[in-house]
């Protein structure tokens, strides 16, 4: 589980730096704007492209990595 801290943390720094979320079931959702995310208490908010949206619940994320994101999210569809 990530700490919600933590990805608090990383939207805030400044400046920013986009970084990818993995999930438990090996989606990976690139973050490249923190105005496009709400980290709540269970969960985070996450805007995606075309008027999509997700929920991403912070016990099933296995790990947060900087750097080397291109803008564009990979894995989820």
């Amino acid at each position: 589980m990530i700490d919600p801290a933590d990805l608090k943390e990383l939207l805030d720094n400044e400046p920013f730096e986009p970084f990818r979320i993995r999930m438990t079931d090996g989606e990976a959702y690139d973050v490249v704007n923190p105005d496009l995310c709400v980290a709540m208490e269970s969960k985070l908010f996450l805007a995606l492209p075309k008027d999509r949206w997700k929920f991403l619940s912070y016990v099933n994320m296995t790990s947060v990595e900087n750097g080397g994101v291109s803008g564009r999210r990979r894995s989820a569809r």
